[in-house]
């Protein structure tokens, strides 16, 4: 299965099919200006209620981001991201590791061929998802370069795929904006003396 982003943007996009029709949408809001910005995870439902994927509520300072959402098993859950998306080993790796709605472990870690992310089955090493910008060959963007999430046929739930890769997604773009804002204050705070 693909799904088109369109825009290209982890918070603010709408997931299509080759077709067009639409998959998820993505959206982030903030109750007001001082509360913490609020991602939602729908899919086109009968009623509001049944459209809800998932909630990641993004805190700030210092407090851990958390994921509410009833595909961990049926019942409304919340959870702090640190804990549905973990770490092993590393501390400093942006490799992640879930437990799928299947009772099998998935690992998010960087593509070495591209930018992004590429889901893997932890004990087969099969590729699941892949994150990937392509020439669209038919459908409804045809002819377009379009950012893709390819799902490979799996277990696992499609919703649960869209979820961890909109985290994983969004805290690959935070991390390269700040090392991108930290480069521009060096440079700034260099200069020439005289």
């Amino acid at each position: 299965m693909r799904l088109y982003f369109s825009p290209n943007n982890p918070e603010r996009t709408t997931l299509v099919s080759p077709n067009g029709v639409l998959q998820y949408q993505v959206t982030t809001t903030r109750a007001h200006r001082l509360a913490p910005p609020v991602l939602r995870i729908r899919r086109p439902a009968d009623n509001e209620q049944d459209s809800l994927v998932a909630a990641v509520e993004w805190r700030r300072l210092g407090a851990h981001a958390v994921v509410r959402s009833n595909i961990f098993d049926g019942t409304m859950l919340e959870l702090e991201v640190r804990v549905f998306l973990y770490k092993l080993g590393h501390h400093f790796t942006p490799t992640r590791y879930f437990l799928g709605n299947d009772d099998q472990e998935y690992r998010w870690k960087p593509s070495r061929d591209s930018i992004g992310h590429v889901l893997t089955h932890l004990n087969s090493g099969r590729e699941v998802a892949r994150f990937t910008r392509e020439l669209v060959t038919e459908g409804f963007f045809r002819g377009e370069r379009k950012w893709c999430l390819h799902v490979q046929p799996t277990t696992l739930d499609i919703d649960m795929v869209v979820l961890t890769f909109v985290i994983m997604e969004k805290r690959r773009r935070d991390r390269v904006t700040a090392d991108t804002k930290d480069a521009d204050e060096e440079v700034a705070e260099g200069g020439c003396e005289g």
